[in-house]
Parts: structure tokens; sequence; C-alpha cells
């Protein structure tokens, strides 16, 4: 008892020290609590000891400020989880931090909270590693993951924690998985045991944001991760050994997670509002475990492989902050190295550039250029030029001279003969003529046709125009507004289209309050008919009866 009493109050001193605002009074308590108090009186401290303790060391981590301390003091503290004293010691002081986190997440700022979400992951991440190093015992599983529910995704089982936040639960169910995946494969039995929180969400919890998060963050993963191996195991694509789409893949297809949620769908104290997710996520199971046992293809059942698992990457857990500073100067000593062997690489490509260079201008000494009358001029300035003319096969070299030139001027006047290239003066002979000389020629023609353009004689157009088919000189405007024709559509656009805007007040004027006016609507326009013209000719009537007595009458006395 006395023992218990002098760690009682000597967890309460260190706690004290632990919210100090000197930053080395806090790193001395730090060291002191880590690596000298609680390996040795680890056993005697309490709930509450602990409960005190976490609250210190809560308000040494919101005192962090640089982001390279901060995640070696994450480092740090998480380690007391994964290299604690003994197991159960361990699973406390993990129950600890939930409980005063959960305790404490409503108070932390938005400048705040990404540090907390980093010690999140490393609790996480260290409370995986403790189990790793116990070969995931169900006992010691069972433990840590009931701590994890009834303090992180399920606070409303805790009669303490009703009306709590629940954003520490939300942030577990997001990197579940990811913290998870280092110290996969674990065997089917074991996985049951990890995921069993996740199940009683989604039967129990009423908070439609924790089921949707543990729906897509967890389940849908298994889903996207066991299809994705399915392909490719029917393409015979050979999957990444260590990687997410293996072993997810494996729970996702061998799990059977289409009945596990048929089950938790059909008891009768399943919250009504998730079984609408229960159905979907059973159906979507349901398609992949039939599309594996169509495609006859056989997947190992994943074990447990007692590995070495990764530490966290990044800062050690047991380096102090004169060890973070010599990191930190030895990262900056590296990059100086790396400086300056890309200086020594620019210079060295820049001598080669150089060189390089020099070898174009070599070749560039020797040229042949062409001149109007057909004569080949050759200029050698270097007799090491020569070595330029050699074929790149070894041959011998090729020398231009007089008889080289004449079969050369003879080929080209056949071959010119052949294509119908003929010179203006009736001569076949074609001379080649390089580039520059064909585009000042081809000036001096234009300038001439101007030239005979501008004439007195009337016929001066029409002869640029026949001058061996050659394009006419005479310059031509072209007026965009001149030469625009506009053509209607055609169809034309309904009638009702046409009409005017109605006089009802929209968009903002119905916001000020105007009230909507009556539509006024045009009639459309009727086509005049024209009268039809009264034709000429008289209908004739035929004469009644009495008319053609009277008639017979008058007749009789004439």
């Amino acid at each position: 008892m006395a023992a218990a009493a002098d760690a009682s109050a000597e967890a309460a001193a260190i706690a004290r020290r632990l919210a100090s605002c000197n930053g080395s009074a806090r790193e001395r308590a730090v060291r002191h609590l880590l690596y000298t108090f609680l390996p040795a009186s680890a056993a005697q401290l309490s709930a509450s000891d602990l409960l005190k303790l976490w609250k210190g060391l809560f308000f040494c981590f919101w005192h962090s400020d640089k982001p390279l301390y901060q995640s070696s003091l994450a480092t740090r503290l998480a380690a007391g989880v994964s290299s604690g004293p003994s197991p159960a010691s361990a699973a406390a002081f993990f129950a600890a931090y939930l409980a005063t986190l959960r305790r404490e997440w409503a108070h932390i700022d938005t400048h705040r909270l990404d540090k907390f979400y980093l010690l999140n992951r490393r609790f996480l991440h260290h409370a995986f590693l403790l189990l790793g190093a116990n070969s995931f015992g169900p006992d010691l599983t069972t433990q840590v993951i009931s701590i994890l529910s009834e303090k992180a995704l399920l606070p409303e089982a805790d009669n303490v924690a009703a009306g709590s936040p629940r954003g520490l639960g939300y942030h577990v169910a997001d990197v579940f998985l990811d913290e998870l995946l280092p110290l996969l494969p674990v065997s089917l039995p074991t996985m049951e045991l990890l995921l069993s929180p996740f199940f009683t969400v989604l039967e129990k919890s009423s908070d439609r944001v924790m089921v949707a998060k543990v729906k897509s963050s967890v389940f849908e993963r298994f889903l996207e991760s066991g299809k994705q191996l399915l392909e490719m195991a029917k393409k015979g694509e050979g999957v990444e050994k260590g990687s997410a789409e293996e072993k997810l893949g494996k729970i996702g297809l061998l799990f059977g997670f289409s009945k596990r949620f048929s089950d938790i769908g059909a008891k009768p104290e399943t919250v009504q509002a998730n079984r609408k997710v229960l159905f979907g996520l059973r159906d979507a199971f349901v398609k992949v475990e039939k599309g594996l046992e169509l495609s006859g293809v056989e997947i190992a059942v994943p074990e447990f492989e007692n590995t070495d698992a990764p530490a966290v990457t990044g800062v050690d857990k047991n380096m102090d902050l004169d060890e973070v500073k010599v990191e930190k100067k030895k990262k900056k000593a590296k990059k100086a190295a790396l400086v300056e062997s890309e200086e020594e690489e620019a210079k060295a490509s820049k001598q080669g550039k150089k060189v390089k260079k020099e070898k174009k201008e070599k070749k560039k000494k020797k040229k042949v250029e062409v001149v109007d009358g057909g004569d080949v001029a050759e200029h050698s300035t270097d007799a090491p030029a020569k070595e330029d003319q050699q074929m790149g096969d070894g041959t011998d070299a090729i020398t231009f001279d007089e008889t080289l030139m004449s079969n050369l001027q003879k080929q080209f006047e056949k071959a010119a003969a052949e294509a119908g290239m003929v010179n203006g003066g009736g001569d076949s002979s074609v001379s080649p003529v390089s580039s520059k000389a064909a585009k000042k020629r081809k000036r001096a023609k234009s300038a001439d046709r101007l030239a005979a353009s501008d004439g007195d004689d009337g016929s001066s157009e029409s002869n640029a125009i026949s001058q061996d088919g050659e394009k006419s000189g005479k310059k031509v405007r072209f007026s965009m507004k001149n030469n625009l024709v506009w053509k209607p559509h055609n169809p034309l656009p309904p009638q009702c289209l046409r009409l005017p805007p109605s006089a009802t007040p929209r968009g903002s004027a119905l916001k000020k309050g105007v009230q909507p006016g009556p539509i006024k609507e045009t009639p459309t326009p009727l086509k005049k008919t024209k009268p039809k013209a009264k034709s000429a000719k008289k209908v004739l009537k035929k004469p009644s009866s009495a008319v053609k007595r009277l008639r017979k009458l008058q007749n009789f006395s004439a």
C-alpha cells in the first residue's frame, strides 16, 4: 500500500511538471516518465493515476510547436504501448490515452488538430505492434479491441461518455486499415476479432456519420481489393507480394462477408436505418464470391507471418532532442554533398558541349558552294578537313576534282531533260542552283513583272499572266467586310423562339419584391389573303314555270 501511495504521489508531481510552461522542464519530465518511472512502477499505478499522468502528457503535447519535435514526442509517447513492461500495463496505458483524448477532443482547435491526428495514428500503430509481438493472442487482441471499441468507436456504450464528441471514433475508422496493413497477413479468426467492433457499429450505432465511415473506410476497401485481386488472377497476372491488393483482397474474398452481413441484418435488435447499408454490402460481396467460385481460381488462405513489423518511419522512438538536431545536421551535410556532385556534373556536361561544338566547326570548314553560272567552288581551309569527307564505313575519301564535277553536271542535265525542265532560252542544260540563288531569281522575276505591269502598254497585264504559265504579279486586296456573306439558318427557328420576352420579372428583380406582372403575348401575324376576283360570267338561272306561260301567251297574241 505504501509503494502504491508513493507511486501515486510521484505520478501527480510528474503530471505537474509535464504541464509546465518551460520547455526544458517538460522534456526532462517526459524522459523521467518514459525511461525511469513507468518501467519501474507501472504495475502499481491505478486507472486514476494514469489519467492524471495523461492529463499532463496531453498539455505537454499541446505545447509542442515544431513539427520535428512533435513527431519525435508522438513516437516516444506511443512507444509506451509497444514497449511496456507487461501487456496488461500497456493496455491500461492505451486505455488512459483514449479516455483523455476523447475527453479533450472538443477543445482541440483547428491549428493543433493535425498533430493530434498524428499522435492517434502512432498509438494505433504501436497497439498493433504490441499485438504482433504477442502473435495476436486471442486474449490480448480481445482486450485491446474492446478498449478501442468502448473508448472511441462506440462511446455511447459507456454511460460516462454519453454526449461526448465522436470525432476520435471517426478518425480511428478512417486510419484503422492503414495502420494495420504493415502487420498483415493474419489468420481469419484473428481478423474476426479485429473487425468485431465495426460489425457492432453496423448493428447498434445510430450515428449515420460513423456508419458511413465504417462502410467506406473499412468494408468497401476489402471489396475493391478483392475485385482487383480476382481480375488479376483471371488474367494470369502476378500480384505484387506485400501489396494492399494481395493482403486486403484475400480477406475480402475468403472471409465470408456476405453471410456475416446477412446474419447481422436478420437480427431483430439491429438498427432499422442500418439494414439498407448491410444488405447493400451483402449483395456486393455475393457477386465477388460467386465470381471467385465460377472462375475456378484458387487463393491461399492468409496466415499470420511472425516477421518483424516495420517500425514507424521518421524519428526513432528513443531519440532525444539533441539527437534530433544531430540528425538534422547530417541531412544538411548530405544535401550539400548532393549539390556539389550536381555542380561537377554540370561542369562536365559543359565541357562535353564545347568539344561537340569544335567538331561541328571542323565539319563546316569545307563546303561546296554553287554559283549562278553553274560553277562549283570548293573552299578548304585546313588539311585535316579531308578526314570529314570520308564515309562512316571506312571507305576511301571522295575528292571533288574536274572529272567528278563534269560527271555530276551530265547527270543533272540528263535528269532535267527527263523531267522536262528547260530554261527560258531554249537551252536544255540545267545548272544546279542553291536555295539562296533560287530565292534571289524569284524576287528578280517578280520585280520585272511588276515593272512591266506599271508601263503604258495596256496588254502588259495579260503578257505577265501568259509568261510560261507563271503567276501574275498583280496584288489583290482582300477585305473581310466586303467579302463576307451572311446566310440565314435554314430552316428558320420556330415562331415561339422569335417572340419578344415576356414582361414577367426574373432573376434579381424577384429578389427585390417586385410582383410578377402579366405575360404579354404578341399574336402571330396572320397572312393577308387576297380577295377573290369576281368572275365576269354571270350564272344563268333557269326560268320559272310562270315566266314560261307568260312568254307563250305573248307569242300567241303576236
